[in-house]
């Protein structure tokens, strides 16, 4: 034994020896000139190769001794010394080159060759004019060839034919493309290895072809043009060896095929990024060696439950997605997953909350839940449980309360963007998360400073925290520390301080974005030292100073914008030393100075617009070709525009509008292109990328084969990427959206992006230019808005205008141009607007294509055009002048200017003659100035003659009523008393029968003085008792009344006047009678016959009545006295024909149907006869229905004090010549849409209004949804200011308290105000809510923050507004418990809405002193724990809503005891128990939600209301349904709970409308009562266990509209009225305070001074079913939900046929019948469902046809078939034509398309009725099945039946059995 081991031990020796010696061989001579050789051809000349990779081939040189086995790139076989290895690659090519294939002949041992490159250019193809194709087999041993990333093409394909060595070949991202080349590749049988991924190769895999590779082991395919499965189906399994599979990024489309099942050996798996669509297959589970399986990022549908990956216990990888958001995967279960995951990626997988597996996931190392419903909180604890995770990716879901690890942890990314994180800022992120390279918290509404922990965050790359709260300064830790920073993103935050005044460290940076904060001071140098920066963006701030020059010296910066500051001086001159510089944003600034000389020869778009710029445009300054865009309006630019810009021959958008520019228009603007840029052809497509900065960061990541050359000989090492680790990258792309603001469509419009790119314009409107417009312009064809308005160009309209093709706005108002417009025009057909308002043309206007759109405002100012839209008729001799004697004679042009200098110099020269002739002594000069000195002296005569009135008057007094009068005012008592309520019987008690009581003093009387003769009766709020008659003959003894007021007359009314004496001309007794108030009764047409006798009437009030039809001219053109007319609020319509009443002062219409529409159209002469009545002063004609433009006739009206036209359909531009009517007091033309510019200067003149300097001091602003961006200036010297309504507009910036504090009678300034109502809604405040609102406005009564970002606790001082009842504080960012001063304090308020906010702890535990309370919404908060008994003095409670909190425990029964309640909501909670039988009894409730709790045990029987919406889906309930429960409902939704039993034969159910009970356990047949629900829409059964057949009587059902007009609309449940806050003193509030009308406006008094201001406050809780239309569940709501009609029986267990009769439902849109076992064929008559949407008979056992007919339903989006066994033809009409496969797959027997069968073959021949007749020939499934089974069984028994008998043949089976079982066991031993 020893002498072995001596021998052993001197043979190791020996070899050791042996090899030493070895070592000191080198290669071969004929190797060694063979490299050299392949060294001169890979460096022939400077110009191919990169010189300074030189010294790549350092190592290879001529040197003898050198051993090229020692080289670089070269590797020898270690005993034999041959070269078995060659790695060319990353040679850096500088153009493309050829390999000489014969330059590897020497090398016939070798095994590896490498030829893949790093960048484009690369080898691009393969030569041997020695062997040619047949090159490579002189290479016998070759197994590896890398030809990676290069240019080669398909030609170098035929080289690889004879290369059969291989077994590793890569072709990855090179240039091929056409089909896959199996012809070239079949011969290569020993590949192992093949990758041709990122190629252009199309069709179809042939995995028929790929069987010949049986030795392949992984094949990439990825990221090429593969479509379709075509050959695929059921191939696969011949690839037996294939253990990874990737077919990425191809377009592969149809469901997921199963035959990959097949693959026993597969670890890697990835289809992602395809158009895959269907389910995903739950077969999958059966490939147990799967390790990586990636579904990502296709259009997956339906459910996916992880159960079905249980057994794969190898798994690392698991990625899954949808496109379209509609694949829900189920990650809870009674499974166990045996896997623990490294990746796992399931976004947009409609995820609500985490997979409860992750919990027990130990070894993640990235996580990629984003696009999903996740909310709560954010779970920290997945870092807490996986030490090793590097990637954490939550953006786009709803987390909230941002959360961080107890310790540090190694992330290396965090994305969390886009979720609801709400809280301060964790300071210690920097300590806990100190490893992190990305962090993404942008889109949520973090709050505080930034913590100075970020500084420890030393490799940090990347940060984005903008569009958050963040305030405060940018700490020092962060400039200083994060030196790695290459992108920082802030932008729309609330930063402020300067900008980094001081130096940091952030030499790496290259992307900054502190845009939209609040950044002031100067711009500081701590940037000097980012020389890479290549975007910087301050746009948005306050900052100031001048722009630092040492901006200039960043020469890396593409992107510079500063726009929208307060910087100030020249523009530095060092910016133009930037040579790559992009984009140049300094627009809104106040930049001054001459422009720049030049700038840089590369900048594409020069944004300079909005500044102080002057002088004149330099020559020099537009030398730039390469400009796209160039905006230089807004400025002070003079002298004419320089012919060198005709030299931008890529400019896309040039404004210059808004200057000074003079002279003319350069002719050569023709040369410009104004159309696509050449230079964006080079790759700069658009606007999307423009500046952009790629970099790709590596997170983690396997080794590839180009990072090590020779590391590919063992399995997995190229591949080990994706087994492991997905190489997980990120793209940082940093673009500044480009937005460009254009003047087209008279407007200015946004362009971003790709709508940038298509935009093409010139604005030189607002200058000073002349002469004629260039025939030339009509050159620039691809042109699409121009606009040269607003200059004094002069000339014709040129005709090749024409030639504009493109053109969508043509704007030449307000210019001098002449002639007519040329009918060419009319071929533009994308003309949308066109403007030639204001200057001299004539003729006849076309209209002929886009011209018949345009209307009078395009041609207004034109006094010599006609035709329509003008109206001016052509026949006139006016019109009627040829265009040649216009063009000729220009003096017969009107000059408007001149013409009005010459009316002032008339009117001045006749004034100053008439008192220059009075200045001398003459008879007539005498007599005037005598009747002048007489008029006086009568003045004090009259002063005296007033004194004796009174003194008479004073004992007049004493005498009382006249006899007559008083008794008939008993009569008028007694008539009254019979029609009024009890309970108002002391109305009249003072109206008495004592013969000593004076009727002159009666309550509601009113007496002349001196004659003590009745004057005024106001019988007026009687409360009468239904509708009542008033017998006028009872007010004959009064002769001498002047004023009868019959008005507001509660809740009845008089309906009828009556007078068996006198009859209509009753009124006429009352021949003083002035004043006749009957508003607010229940009077229709009937009475107005009265009023035509009433000659003796001034004022007239019918308000609120109901009237109707035509303005009742008829009945009133006698009354000529009339001063006062009122007919609001009624019904009339038609027009309005008033040119009778001469003396109407005040005329009101407001509130009934008027249109203007009745006279031929023409809404301007609807007011014809309106603007007749000169004496007009108040015109009301608000809240009716008026179109067309603002009547121009209006402004004739010289005496008007109020018009008010709003709440019309008014459109068109505001006049200027408004501001002509100077006796306006108040101008209302609110809420109609007008639109255009509108300047307040045109209102400058208006100074009787209570709104250029304007003279005006207002009390009432109203500017609502006026497109403002800033407060208008003349506010500020506004000082009396009782309402101000700036709603729906732009503004921004710091909440305006001056408002308050310069109107002492409007409104949170620094002391006590009085404001009564604030509503400062759907702004963008973020601060914290103040502390001493209550002290401040201790008087408001409505308060509305809502839809803001409000943070913070809810301050004690709330408990101060004692009067508030409307507090609305919702949608914003409260957290904390509810102040117990509120709950006290407040005790007025009716409505308190807190929902959406984060508000916490318990509901009302203690009592409360809300009384009043009406409406209380708390819900979408985090209240948590019991519900309170503080709500129990609560009794006016109607609005209930605790729903989406954290409520737990049961439902308190003291609810019920509310008798008001209407709505109670308390859905998405965790409560538990029963449900109180004591909500079922309330009387009013209409909407009960208990839905998504805990509840269990019974329903109660009924509801106890009418009409009543009862949701309680998503439950434990259990029991059955009780029959009495649809007999008060509308609504009810049932659906996921446990109830059992069958349906009950329901009673009462015609108003039912939606009975949704799927998803329950409910058994037996569908009960015929359900042929009732006569007024059904919805009816959802699906998901139970009901069997038998479909009644026929369902054809009974109505499902569809109960009206024939419209559908229900289930938005608005409960409103409540109106509230004032405050109004002006209408005539009720004085029964006689109109008897001076002589001073006008008495009555119309609150429209000067304030509008009596109401607030509507409605609850509404909208009505959200989800309901399963086309493949999916789809939520309607609203109106969409009154349209929806649908019957649901799936996923039950139905079978017979489905009757005939169902198709009778024409106006259904869903039915679902799939999932049951329904036979026989599909009706006919399903053709007469004409609005069917969706219809879904799959999985049945349906056969024969698919009925024809079907083609004629129009509507039918989602049609689907499958699993029947269905035959013949598939029908290809309609919208037949649009579905897919899928819509009949597994129906053997259907051919054509879409399917892949041909009808041509005998088995589709057959005819329909012979299919129809011979059933015997159409397959059942399930007997198919259980056929195969007893055959099965039968065979098996004969079997072993034949083997139980003693023969031969039996005993020699038993012998073989016997032997092969003792072979067993040897082999086991």
């Amino acid at each position: 034994m020893g002498r072995k081991l001596f021998l052993i031990q001197s043979l190791i020796w020996v070899m050791i020896v042996l090899g030493q010696i070895h070592e000191h061989q080198s290669c071969i001579e004929k190797e060694r000139k063979g490299l050299l050789e392949l060294k001169t051809s890979l460096l022939p000349s400077e110009s191919s190769f990169i010189a300074s990779f030189d010294e790549t081939f350092s190592t290879w040189t001529n040197d003898t001794v050198s051993d090229c086995c020692r080289w670089e790139r070269v590797k020898c076989n270690p005993t034999t010394k041959r070269v078995t290895g060659l790695a060319l690659s990353k040679l850096n090519f500088l153009n493309q080159s050829l390999l000489n294939l014969s330059l590897l002949y020497p090398f016939e041992e070798l095994q590896s060759l490498n030829l893949s490159s790093r960048w484009s250019n690369g080898f691009s193809a393969l030569f041997d004019d020695l062997e040619g194709y047949k090159s490579l087999r002189r290479l016998r041993n070759l197994e590896i060839l890398v030809l990676s990333i290069n240019t080669f093409n398909n030609s170098i394909l035929p080289y690889l034919t004879t290369a059969t060595s291989l077994t590793t070949l890569f072709l990855r991202d090179n240039e091929m493309d056409g089909p896959f080349p199996m012809k070239e590749l079949k011969d290569l049988t020993n590949l192992e290895f093949l990758d041709l991924s990122i190629n252009k190769f199309n069709g179809s895999i042939p995995v028929q072809g790929l069987s010949h590779l049986r030795k392949l082991k992984a094949l990439d395919l990825s990221r090429n043009e593969f479509t379709g499965w075509g050959q695929l189906q059921g191939k696969f399994s011949q690839l037996k060896n294939l253990q990874e599979l990737d077919l990425s990024y191809n377009q592969l489309i149809g469901e997921f095929p199963l035959c990959l099942t097949s693959l026993t050996r597969v670890r890697v798996l990835d289809l992602s990024s395809n158009h895959m669509t269907g389910k995903v297959p739950s077969a999958i589970g059966s490939i147990e060696s799967l390790e990586y399986l990636s579904l990502f990022d296709n259009d997956f549908r339906g459910f996916f439950s992880l159960g079905s990956l249980a057994n794969l216990s190898k798994l690392k990888v698991l990625k899954l997605s949808s496109i379209s958001n509609s694949l829900q995967v189920e990650s809870e279960g009674s499974w166990k997953l045996e896997f623990q995951l490294h990746v796992i990626a399931f976004r947009s997988c409609d995820l609500e909350k985490l997979p409860h597996f992750l919990l027990h996931q130990k070894e993640l190392r990235l996580v990629d839940l984003s696009d999903n419903r996740l909310h709560g909180l954010f779970p920290s604890w997945l870092m807490e449980n996986n030490t090793n995770l590097q990637v954490l990716l939550l953006q786009n879901n709803s987390f909230t309360n941002f959360q961080l690890p107890k310790s540090a942890h190694s992330l290396l990314l965090l994305d969390a963007s886009a979720n609801e994180l709400s809280q301060l800022f964790p300071y210690d992120i920097g300590w806990i998360l100190p490893n992190l390279r990305h962090l993404n918290l942008s889109k949520n509404s973090l709050q505080g400073n930034l913590p100075s922990s970020l500084g420890n965050m030393k490799k940090m790359y990347f940060l984005d925290l903008s569009h958050n709260d963040l305030y405060g300064k940018l700490p020092r830790s962060l400039t200083i520390g994060c030196y790695s920073l290459m992108f920082v993103k802030l932008s729309h935050n609330k930063l402020s301080g300067n900008i980094f005044p001081e130096p940091t460290n952030l030499t790496s940076l290259q992307v900054l974005s502190l845009d939209n904060n609040q950044f002031s001071g100067r711009i500081g140098d701590g940037l000097l030292n980012s020389s890479y920066m290549s975007v910087l963006d301050l746009s948005n701030n306050y900052l100031t100073g001048v722009i630092p020059s040492w901006i200039g010296d960043l020469n890396g910066l593409s992107m510079l914008l500063i726009s929208n500051n307060y910087l100030e001086g020249h523009i530095p001159v060092s910016l133009n030393n930037i040579f790559r510089l992009v984009l140049l944003d300094l627009s809104a600034n106040r930049l001054s100075g001459d422009l720049p000389h030049r700038f840089n020869s590369d900048t594409r778009m020069l944004f300079l617009q909005d500044n102080n710029f002057s002088g004149t445009i330099p020559d020099t300054f537009v030398s730039n070709q390469k400009i796209y865009i160039l905006l230089l309006r807004g400025n002070n630019l003079t002298g004419s525009i320089p012919y060198q810009m005709c030299g931008l021959s890529n400019i896309q958008l040039l404004d210059l509008s808004n200057n000074r520019l003079s002279g003319s228009i350069p002719s050569c603007f023709s040369n410009i292109s104004f159309s696509f840029p050449t230079l964006q052809h080079d790759g700069e497509e658009g606007y999307d990328g423009a500046g952009a900065i790629f970099v790709s960061s590596d997170i983690f990541g396997g080794m590839g084969l180009d990072e090590d050359f020779f590391s590919t000989e063992d399995l997995g090492r190229y591949y080990r990427s994706k087994l492991m680790l997905d190489p997980f990258t990120v793209d940082y792309t940093a673009d500044s959206v480009i937005e460009v603001q254009f003047a087209a469509k008279r407007r200015y419009d946004s362009y971003i992006g790709v709508t940038l790119g298509f935009m093409f314009g010139l604005d030189l409107s607002l200058n000073e230019l002349s002469g004629e417009i260039p025939a030339e312009l009509g050159d620039l064809v691809d042109i699409r808005a121009l606009n040269l308005s607003h200059n004094h160009l002069s000339g014709v309209i040129p005709q090749n205008f024409s030639k504009m093709k493109d053109l969508e706005s043509l704007d030449l108002s307000f210019n001098i141009l002449h002639g007519q417009i040329p009918s060419q025009l009319t071929k533009l057909s994308s003309l949308a607007v066109f403007n030639v308002s204001y200057n001299n043309l004539s003729g006849i206007i076309p209209l002929k294509g886009q011209f018949s759109t345009f209307d009078e405002t395009s041609y207004i100012g034109n006094p010599l055009l006609c035709g329509q839209p003008s109206n001016r008729s052509c026949n006139d001799d006016i019109s009627e002048e040829t265009p040649a004697a216009v063009g000729e004679e220009d003096e017969d042009v009107i000059d408007m200017v001149s013409f009005y200098w010459s009316i002032f110099a008339a009117y001045v020269t006749v004034l100053l003659g008439i008192l220059a002739s009075l200045s001398f002594d003459s008879s007539w000069s005498r007599n005037w100035f005598c009747v002048v000195d007489a008029f006086i002296h009568k003045l004090s005569l009259i002063q005296s003659l007033i004194w004796v009135m009174i003194v008479l008057g004073q004992i007049h007094e004493h005498q009382s009523c006249i006899e007559k009068e008083r008794k008939g005012l008993l009569e008028l008592k007694t008539y009254l008393l019979e029609n009024i309520r009890p309970s108002f019987y002391n109305t009249f008690n003072t109206w008495t029968n004592d013969t000593m009581s004076d009727c002159c003093r009666w309550e509601r009387v009113k007496c002349n003085p001196t004659t003590k003769r009745v004057t005024g009766l106001a019988l007026n709020k009687l409360y009468l008792l239904g509708r009542s008659l008033l017998n006028l003959s009872l007010l004959y003894p009064f002769e001498e009344l002047q004023s009868l007021d019959l008005a507001r007359n509660m809740y009845s009314g008089f309906s009828a006047l009556s007078d068996d004496l006198e009859g209509y001309k009753s009124l006429r007794r009352l021949r003083n009678l002035e004043v006749l108030d009957l508003s607010l009764n229940m009077f229709n047409n009937s009475i107005l016959p009265y009023l035509t006798s009433a000659t003796s009437l001034t004022t007239l009030f019918l308000v609120g009545n109901d009237m109707d039809g035509p303005f009742p001219i008829k009945e009133l053109k006698d009354l000529t006295n009339l001063e006062f007319l009122d007919l609001s609020s009624n019904e009339f319509n038609g027009s309005i024909p008033l040119a009778h009443l001469k003396k109407i002062k005040a005329l009101d219409l407001s509130g009934n149907e008027f249109s203007g529409s009745e006279l031929q159209g023409k809404f301007s002469q609807a007011f014809k006869r309106i603007c007749e009545l000169k004496n007009l002063q108040e015109l009301d004609l608000s809240r009716n229905k008026l179109i067309g433009e603002f009547p121009m006739c209006l402004t004739s009206l010289t005496r008007l004090r109020v018009l008010d036209l709003s709440s019309n359909q008014m459109t068109g531009k505001l006049p200027s010549a408004i501001g002509s009517i100077e006796s306006l007091e108040y101008l209302s033309l609110f809420d109609n849409d007008f639109r255009g510019f509108f300047s307040l200067g045109l209102l400058a003149n208006s100074q009787s209004l209570s709104t250029r300097k304007v003279d005006f001091q207002l009390n009432v602003i109203s500017l609502r949804s006026c497109n403002l961006e800033k407060l208008p200036q003349f506010l500020l010297d506004q000082k009396e200011l009782r309402l101000v309504d700036l709603s729906d507009n732009s503004l921004h910036g710091i909440f305006h308290s001056w408002l308050m504090e310069n109107n002492k009678n409007l409104e949170l300034p620094k002391s006590a105000h009085n404001l009564l109502l604030l509503d400062v809604s759907a702004n963008e405040f973020s601060q914290p809510f103040p502390e001493n609102i209550g002290w401040i406005l201790p008087n408001v009564l409505h308060m509305n923050l809502s839809h803001n970002r409000f943070q913070g606790n809810l301050p004690h001082s709330l408990g101060n507004m004692k009067k508030m009842y409307y507090l609305d504080l919702s949608h914003n960012g409260f957290y904390g418990k509810l102040p117990r001063s509120l709950t006290m304090g407040c005790y007025s308020l009716m409505f308190l809405k807190l929902s959406d906010n984060k508000l916490s702890g318990h509901i009302f535990l203690e009592p409360t002193n809300l009384t009043s309370l009406g409406v209380l919404t708390l819900d979408n908060n985090q209240f948590a724990g019991k519900i309170g008994d503080g709500l129990r003095n609560s009794s006016r409670m109607s609005v209930l809503d605790l729903s989406n909190n954290y409520l737990t425990g049961v439902i308190p029964s003291w609810v019920g005891s509310f008798s008001s309640l209407n709505i109670l909501l308390i859905s998405n909670n965790l409560l538990e128990g029963r449900i109180p039988v004591s909500l079922f009894n309330m009387t009013y409730i209409s909407l009960l939600d208990l839905s998504a709790n805990r509840l269990d045990g019974d329903i109660p029987p009924r509801l106890n209301t009418q009409q009543g919406l009862l949701f309680l889906q998503d439950n434990n309930l259990s029991g059955s349904i009780t029959e009495t429960l649809l007999e008060n409902v509308t609504i009810l939704d049932l659906r996921n709970n446990r109830l059992s039993g069958n349906i009950p034969e329901f009673v009462n159910t015609q108003d039912m409308n939606i009975l949704l009970l799927r998803g329950n356990k409910l058994t037996g047949h569908i009960p015929v009562q359900l042929c009732g629900l006569s007024n059904i829409q919805l009816l959802d059964l699906s998901n139970n266990r009901l069997n038998g057949s479909i009644a026929s009587c369902f054809s009974n059902i109505s499902f569809g509209l109960w009206t024939e007009d419209e559908g229900n609309d289930y938005g608005q449940i409960i409103g409540f009225g109106s509230i004032y806050a405050f109004g002006g003193m209408g005539p009720e509030g004085d029964y006689f305070s109109k008897e001076d009308l002589g001073m006008l406006g008495r009555y119309y008094r609150y429209n000067f001074m304030l509008d009596p201001f109401t607030v509507e406050y409605t609850a509404d809780s909208e009505i959200k079913i989800q309901f399963a239309t086309k493949r999916r569940y789809d939520v309607y709501m609203g109106r969409n939900l009154g349209y929806m009609f649908g019957l649901d029986l799936s996923e039950d267990e139905l079978s017979g046929e489905i009757p005939a009769q169902l198709g009778d439902l024409v106006d259904i849109r869903a039915l679902n019948l799939s999932h049951n076992h329904l036979s026989g064929v599909i009706p006919e008559s399903f053709s007469k469902m004409k609005y069917l949407e969706s219809l879904d008979l799959s999985f049945n056992i349906l056969h024969g046809q698919i009925p024809s007919q079907l083609t004629k339903l129009s509507s039918l989006a989602v049609f689907n078939v499958s699993y029947n066994n269905l035959s013949g033809i598939i029908p290809l009409k309609g919208q037949f034509s649009t579905f897919d496969e899928t819509s009949y797959i597994g129906n053997p027997l259907l051919c054509g398309q879409p399917s892949n069968r041909s009808c041509n073959d005998d088995t589709f021949n057959k005819t329909p009725s012979n299919v129809g007749e011979d059933e015997e020939d159409v397959i059942d499934i399930v007997s198919f099945y259980w056929s195969i089974f007893a055959a099965y069984v039968t065979v098996l028994l004969g079997i072993l039946a034949s083997l139980s008998f003693d023969s031969s043949w039996s005993r020699t089976w038993f012998c073989v059995v016997d032997a092969f079982l003792h072979k067993v066991k040897r082999v086991i031993s």
